[in-house]
């Protein structure tokens, strides 16, 4: 693979960091952090930009471009340290919404999320592994509706977010599903998780959530299937935006060790600090090469999953 980013990629990396730079920085974020924890107003600046629309196809008034274009985007947000509910919008929203969805829901949807105006989340509770164990979201089937009931823990961003993509446990037992939920829908409520994370978590309640077939995304049955598909994706994005923090690590203590005068001289100049530098360099360019390989195998209409793992790891 060629590693070198094209004219149009360089132009998406550029555009990136004037942006943050000029809108974005450390007090921005402290005083989100205090307050909601997330600024609408430069969510549709991001908009403005047509950087949610990446991975929705022109006929949906988006760009239909590469995962590859994504991840450059995604790797500048995690340098500057931008938290907002783009990979639960812009890639997992839009690609399953974009796969998966019915051309009504995908006409209504999809321009939303390309425009600004609908934020996306999702809810995957133990969909890691397939495991229906510890999974407390139950979906019963009454025919032409499915009523839901139960939680799902670690959803991002629901407290600012309209729609919900939600895998939910067939009660009789045969497999689960997802189901789009509009977060004004009767019988939702949530509960912000403390982390550490400058993310926001919540714990999505359901109670009697009664839902039309229509909200069904992809066929009964096969929600577990949809997100296996998807995760070597949400991994490789999660994978980049670190990549992106790690680098912003290394430039910090770089221009540091420059300034920081011990003994008369700067302490970047002992050959130990150098060697941790080194390292650090190395381990960054090293898992580089790893993320940016699952993102373009990924690209490529490859699985990535194996690079995706490896990245992970």
């Amino acid at each position: 693979m060629d590693f070198n980013i094209n004219k149009e990629q360089k132009m998406y990396k550029d555009s990136a960091r004037t942006f943050f730079k000029k809108e974005w920085s450390f007090d921005l974020l402290r005083e989100n952090a205090k307050a909601s924890g997330f600024s609408r107003k430069l969510w549709k600046k991001v908009a403005d930009l047509g950087w949610l629309g990446l991975l929705v196809d022109e006929e949906y008034g988006g760009f239909g471009a590469s995962f590859m274009d994504v991840c450059i985007i995604i790797e500048e947000m995690g340098r500057f340290l931008f938290p907002c509910p783009y990979l639960a919008t812009a890639v997992v929203g839009a690609s399953i919404l974009s796969e998966e969805a019915d051309d009504s829901i995908k006409k209504k949807l999809l321009p939303a999320i390309v425009n600004g105006d609908a934020i996306i989340t999702y809810a995957f509770d133990g969909a890691h592994n397939g495991s229906k164990k510890g999974h407390q979201l139950k979906m019963n089937n009454q025919g032409d509706e499915f009523l839901l009931n139960g939680s799902a823990m670690f959803v991002p961003y629901v407290g600012i977010s309209d729609y919900v993509i939600c895998r939910a446990l067939d009660d009789s037992g045969h497999g689960s599903s997802l189901f789009l939920v509009n977060l004004q829908d009767k019988g939702l409520s949530c509960e912000r998780i403390p982390t550490f994370s400058v993310d926001m978590y919540y714990k999505l309640n359901f109670r009697d959530v009664r839902l039309s077939g229509e909200r069904m995304v992809g066929d009964i049955g096969n929600g577990f299937k949809i997100i296996e598909k998807l995760m070597p994706k949400i991994v490789a994005a999660c994978c980049v935006e670190m990549l992106g923090g790690l680098q912003r690590v290394l430039d910090i203590t770089v221009q540091f060790v420059k300034e920081r005068k011990q003994f008369g001289q700067p302490i970047g100049s002992f050959q130990t600090i150098q060697n941790y530098c080194a390292d650090i360099a190395i381990d960054l360019e090293a898992s580089r090469v790893i993320a940016y390989q699952a993102a373009w195998k990924i690209s490529m209409g490859d699985s990535g999953r194996g690079e995706a793992s490896m990245a992970k790891a």
